[in-house]
């Protein structure tokens, strides 16, 4: 909430999308270095795709070649490789663990309530952990999630829908592809119903460094646009599934690279030195 540090939990780094995979670009090299540079053991889950063997040899090859000491992969494509006890303990020696893209429901339909999911949870929860998504992967990190809705529009309840997020980021709602597909109606009709504190809103190779109970910041080539979506009016309940919802008091914060955001105060922070 405003006013009121959360507890100091993991990291989480939240990537919009398309994030460039060559040794050059900053969003995965400031991955490999949050994970712990040359002594980063990472491990890196696509229980979001129905198609991990497209993924998971590209980002092995690219988070080696930016120096991470060990990276392991897991397709993650049901329930039971949840308890799989050769991947729990790649997690107890993993340093962080990267989400790829698909399909966020299908992560949250693999990945919660599960052996692995909760030992996630008591990693992140120990304090020095980092959990790194792509696109789904990171949609998956909020409490609530959006599931589907077309870009552009107008705010309806019937043109969203919804679902519980893994609670990485509490308060929260994260969506990614924003800008280029623009988003922006699918949080206010989530905002009209559901009065989130935080949405954030993620460009493709882009992504948005979360140190829980201190400041976010902003790496790579778009933008992150943050929304107070606490808003100061709304007629959802009374509207019609179809019917444009009235809203009112949504407050936006558009950050490029290197700017921060407070959650505490709810203010966005200048370019660090």
């Amino acid at each position: 909430m405003a006013g009121r540090k959360r507890s100091r939990r993991g990291r989480l780094l939240l990537v919009g999308g398309a994030e460039r995979r060559d040794p050059t670009h900053e969003v995965l090299s400031h991955f490999v270095a949050a994970a712990g540079g040359d002594e980063a053991k990472v491990l890196v889950v696509a229980a979001a795709t129905r198609e991990p063997q497209d993924v998971l040899p590209d980002y092995r090859r690219a988070l080696l070649s930016l120096g991470a000491k060990e990276v392991w992969t897991s397709p993650f494509q049901d329930r039971h490789e949840g308890e799989d006890p050769e991947l729990l303990d790649r997690l107890e020696q993993a340093t962080a663990v990267y989400f790829t893209g698909g399909d966020q429901l299908r992560l949250t339909m693999h990945v919660a309530g599960t052996s692995f999911g909760e030992l996630l949870k008591e990693r992140h929860n120990g304090g020095s952990f980092l959990i790194g998504g792509t696109s789904a992967g990171a949609v998956a990190m909020g409490s609530v999630m959006i599931l589907s809705g077309p870009g552009g529009g107008s705010v309806r309840r019937a043109d969203v829908r919804m679902g519980p997020g893994l609670g990485f980021l509490r308060d929260a709602t994260i969506d990614t592809h924003f800008n280029e597909r623009g988003r922006v109606p699918r949080f206010l009709t989530l905002f009209a119903q559901n009065s989130q504190v935080l949405g954030i809103g993620l460009d493709e190779n882009t992504a948005l460094d979360v140190r829980l109970g201190d400041e976010f910041r902003v790496l790579g080539s778009g933008a992150v646009t943050i929304f107070d979506g606490r808003v100061s009016y709304s007629n959802a309940a009374d509207a019609g599934d179809r019917d444009i919802i009235a809203l009112s008091g949504v407050t936006v914060h558009v950050l490029p690279r290197s700017f921060g955001f407070d959650p505490a105060e709810m203010r966005i922070l200048p370019p660090a030195d």
